[in-house]
């Protein structure tokens, strides 16, 4: 008796034991079946088999929700086969929170997304007529691309512009609108040339199809701007020889809150070969310098007869000030150094009947954009303030020795 039941146990516990094996293979076998199907699902991909791809990528996404890349592929799908597009959009919305530059794109188990998350939520956007939307995408696209294909540059600006011809303004309003937001910057540049092929490394911290003031970068300097062979403006900082103090520089530019940025060589005509030196008949850098100022503008004339209107305003407001920039005589009222301050002012001069009054910025007696005086005065705020910080830190310090 005692010899079957242990008989009996032995063939119990070989049986459990064969059932973990045959379990544990099976998961294993499941897991290289998901694996080798997400690949054939890819490669469907590859060669334009896009509704055998959206298929397996619909079943994989509806195992696992939670995995962006399998949603960033789906999207793709949708968005390649014009289909679906409210839903391939949410999916590629979602899925470009998980951009990482080390993305992985055979590998099943990858969780990150890819760099054309933003080239297939731009056409996205465009195929559904989101068109307030592209331009911006185009851009986030334009600042992370490893540009390993200039097609999809192209293609991109393609998607935007045409989606711009498909959009119908609503009204007359809106279509002052639309033609204010076509009307383009007037550049000047120069043609770059070099002594020798030696490779020269830099930082582009940014990508735009619209210029870009070097000012409006925020933290950084030593910005230059070029132009590429497809239009799109490129921002540079440094030129060096070793690759390795470019990558130096690239950390203290991250740390400066462009994570997306990254190592160029300088040289390569294709994308560095024109410098943008003025933008709108100002130099690209333009810099303020000294005593900048917020005002209400109240008239300006452009000769040496002052219009009648204009003529009336002396008699009825007071201070007024005449500031003279190159060939125009600008008529002001006020001296602010906060816009806010200056908006109040304006409402009580509009009050007074004056209703064509704006806010303006000038720094001495040259007129500036109300960003640019702002930007910089903000700055000259955060450096008093650190300097502020370092003396107090200093004398602390004095103290306790």
């Amino acid at each position: 008796m005692k010899s079957f039941l242990t008989y009996n146990r032995t063939i119990k516990g070989f049986s459990t034991l064969l059932l973990i094996v045959i379990v544990s293979f099976s998961s294993l076998g499941q897991k290289g079946n998901k694996s080798e199907i997400f690949n054939n699902a890819i490669l469907n991909l590859s060669q334009n088999k896009i509704e055998e791809a959206a298929l397996t990528f619909e079943k994989l996404y509806k195992s696992d929700s939670t995995n962006m890349n399998l949603a960033y592929l789906l999207g793709q799908s949708y968005t390649r086969l014009d289909t679906n597009l409210e839903y391939a959009i949410y999916l590629l919305e979602k899925a470009s929170t998980k951009y990482s530059p080390e993305y992985q794109r055979r590998n099943y188990q990858e969780r990150r997304v890819s760099e054309y998350v933003y080239y297939y939520l731009l056409m996205g956007y465009s195929l559904n007529g989101n068109c307030s939307k592209t331009i911006s995408t185009l851009n986030k696209f334009y600042s992370i691309y490893s540009f390993a294909n200039e097609y999809y540059l192209v293609e991109g600006q393609r998607y935007h512009r045409e989606c711009l011809k498909r959009q119908i303004p609503i009204d007359s309003n809106d279509l002052i609108v639309y033609e204010k937001e076509k009307q383009e910057h007037w550049v000047s540049t120069k043609r770059v040339t070099y002594t020798n092929k030696q490779p020269t490394y830099g930082v582009q911290i940014g990508a735009t199809l619209e210029p870009k003031y070097t000012w409006e970068f925020n933290d950084v300097k030593n910005v230059e701007v070029y132009i590429d062979e497809n239009g799109v403006y490129r921002y540079i900082i440094g030129k060096f020889v070793h690759p390795l103090v470019a990558e130096r520089l690239l950390e203290v530019i991250k740390e400066a809150g462009y994570p997306d940025a990254f190592v160029v060589n300088v040289k390569d005509k294709t994308k560095f070969g024109e410098k943008v030196i003025n933008m709108d008949y100002k130099p690209i850098d333009d810099k303020l310098v000294g005593k900048v100022f917020f005002t209400v503008q109240v008239g300006a004339f452009k000769s040496d007869t002052i219009p009648d209107d204009l003529a009336y305003l002396f008699v009825e407001l007071d201070s007024i000030n005449e500031v003279v920039d190159a060939s125009w005589t600008y008529l002001t009222v006020g001296d602010f150094y906060n816009i806010s301050e200056a908006r109040f002012y304006l409402e009580l001069v509009k009050d007074l009947g004056v209703k064509d009054a704006f806010v303006t910025a000038f720094n001495y007696n040259r007129k500036v954009e109300l960003r640019q005086a702002t930007a910089y005065l903000e700055e000259q705020v955060r450096i008093k303030e650190e300097k502020k910080a370092k003396e107090a830190k200093a004398k602390s310090t004095k103290k306790r020795r």
